[in-house]
């Protein structure tokens, strides 16, 4: 079972859509707004995540953030970021862009214990960041 979060700056009908498709498989979507408070700073609920979780954002700036990959990495979180182009399409294309990636999504969790990633708006390959 994997555990997906979408970050708060994620539509979070995207991750409420993503976990009714998933949910039969035993995987979960949750959205960042659902399970943390809006207040909490990304270090802190990158911290609060148990080993395993995905997180998926928009906050391309996040990955360049020395402390935040540094919460990411230390806590064996895999992180996708979207790429500039997907961030401008609109939400069902985004919701459809992760679903297309999703089985590579779930792969790249299960061969690095870590990392940061670009989530293409076409079907080429992950960018690490």
């Amino acid at each position: 079972m994997v555990k997906v979060l979408l970050d708060h700056n994620m539509p979070p009908q995207i991750a409420r859509a993503l976990d009714a498709i998933v949910k039969p498989d035993g995987h979960e979507v949750k959205a960042f707004r659902d399970h943390f408070p809006v207040n909490i700073s990304d270090r802190e609920y990158f911290g609060q995540l148990n080993l395993g979780w995905i997180v998926i954002s928009k906050d391309l700036a996040n990955s360049r953030k020395k402390t935040e990959r540094a919460a990411i990495l230390s806590n064996n979180i895999v992180a996708f970021y979207l790429s500039p182009a997907l961030q401008k399409k609109r939400v069902h294309q985004q919701a459809a862009a992760i679903l297309w990636h999703w089985d590579k999504i779930l792969g790249q969790r299960q061969i690095v214990k870590n990392g940061l990633f670009q989530l293409p708006e076409n079907k080429s390959q992950f960018r690490s960041l």
